[in-house]
């Protein structure tokens, strides 16, 4: 009896060792409270912490990784940008879609800035699509893209993809075609855009009776630097054009 005590004595020991959970009895640190007074009179641990890291960054961002052909703006009614950013979104979905997109949709100030001509860095790109707006199929149907493109009318334009063709008048869509062919109210229309347009912001309100969205988690910034490396591994150069995808009468 004695050593079957001694046996689990020991085992409950053994037990409670292995449990033992620790916890934080101490802490010290440095508040630096940053604002003007820190320019005059900089904390120099934070400095050279600040720097390691500034240093470590800027050698990433730095990388170039392609060239581009021109100079791009991003405006209304079409800009090089915009169109370049609304094909490259549409060239998304028709590889990861079964059936293809019918359509990329980006809005205007989803940029962030311009592309430069020349030599493109990671920097350029996380400096235009700062956001971190993920890719976001839809399906759609007909009717309600048409109220989509209404919306296109009354702002002026935004980001679409070549495929389409859309003629505003007064503030209203006077004609608009996909792939050559007017729009069917009653088909299922899919569509690549950003979680922030998918859940009906800026004027995108038609997106919200969508049949189905789908997030992929993917951030727009990590398909254009894929996109971008791509080009550059075929030889190509990064370019738009003006194409008339969205004109103004």
């Amino acid at each position: 009896m004695r050593l079957k005590t001694i046996w689990i004595a020991c085992m409950t020991v053994l037990f409670l060792s292995c449990n033992q959970q620790y916890r934080i009895t101490e802490m010290s640190g440095t508040i630096v409270e940053m604002n003007s007074a820190f320019d005059t009179q900089p904390h120099q641990q934070m400095e050279v912490l600040v720097h390691s890291y500034k240093t470590e960054l800027d050698q990433e961002m730095n990388v170039v990784i392609g060239r581009s052909a021109q100079f791009m703006d991003y405006k209304r009614p079409e800009s090089l940008l915009t169109n370049l950013t609304s094909d490259v979104m549409k060239s998304y979905g028709d590889e990861h879609l079964p059936g293809g997109a019918d359509i990329g949709v980006m809005n205007v100030h989803g940029h962030r800035a311009t592309l430069p001509a020349g030599d493109v860095t990671i920097g350029n790109l996380y400096e235009i699509y700062s956001f971190d707006n993920t890719i976001t199929f839809l399906e759609l149907k007909g009717g309600d893209l048409k109220k989509m493109f209404d919306a296109y009318a009354r702002i002026g334009g935004a980001g679409i993809s070549s495929n389409v063709k859309l003629i505003i008048g007064d503030k209203k869509v006077k004609s608009v075609t996909i792939d050559g062919k007017t729009i069917d109210k009653d088909k299922i229309y899919h569509i690549v855009t950003l979680d922030y347009l998918a859940e009906g912001n800026d004027n995108m309100s038609a997106f919200r009776d969508a049949v189905s969205s789908v997030n992929t988690g993917v951030t727009l910034r990590d398909v254009m630097i894929d996109w971008v490396k791509e080009q550059t591994r075929r030889g190509e150069e990064i370019d738009s054009q003006l194409d008339g995808r969205i004109v103004i009468r």
